[in-house]
């Protein structure tokens, strides 16, 4: 039994870790190549798979750019189980949430921006994609309002939908020749936060 057990372990080890090597070489040659010139040929070799290999996993490229988005929500979701368990500040978690979304997404600027054109293309197999990470940001928000950070008289779904927005001007605006460092990014993120979320927080709260 206990043999059976190992192996089982063993197994489900090596899949998550075939899955996590083709999402990093998708990444990787999405990003460089670009996606129309990128094929699961390419993939499989630099991911040092089968073909069928990734074949069994994501069926075509969309599935592939779905398990990207995927993978920064599962990042987001330890982040916030592990590095954010002991963050009392509602306020804070949303900001560092935020933060690690934004990082994330200006790793691969072009991919990300692809993702985000096809989330609002209906007849996209990637409709829709981004609704898990909203659902956590209205999660956090509404955590916020509750907890008297920011105020309840504007809809959690409004704020929400600033935060994405923040999320957007770095991804469109941040990249490039003139790209900031992380600490430069860091510093303009946290002023772009303050200035869109400042009216909207609590007036007796100085938390």
């Amino acid at each position: 039994m206990y043999t059976m057990c190992m192996k089982h372990s063993r197994r489900t080890l090596n899949k998550e870790r075939s899955r996590r090597s083709i999402l990093k070489a998708s990444r990787k040659l999405f990003s460089v190549q670009g996606y129309d010139e990128t094929f699961i040929e390419d993939i499989a070799d630099l991911a040092e798979v089968s073909k069928a290999t990734v074949y069994n996993y994501f069926p075509d490229k969309d599935s592939l750019l779905i398990g990207i988005v995927e993978e920064v929500e599962e990042n987001i979701e330890d982040y916030l189980e592990n590095e954010l368990s002991a963050e009392t500040n509602a306020l804070d978690r949303v900001r560092r949430v935020l933060a690690e979304l934004v990082f994330a997404s200006l790793q691969y600027p072009d991919l990300t921006r692809r993702i985000v054109f096809l989330n609002s293309n209906r007849s996209s197999t990637l409709y829709g994609t981004l609704s898990e990470i909203k659902a956590l940001l209205h999660k956090l928000v509404a955590s916020a309002q509750a907890d008297g950070y920011l105020t309840a008289e504007v809809s959690t779904d409004i704020l929400v939908d600033l935060l994405m927005g923040i999320h957007f001007i770095t991804l469109f605006q941040w990249t490039g020749e003139d790209t900031p460092s992380v600490q430069e990014q860091q510093v303009k993120l946290d002023r772009l936060f303050d200035s869109v979320m400042d009216q909207y927080l609590c007036p007796a709260s100085d938390k």
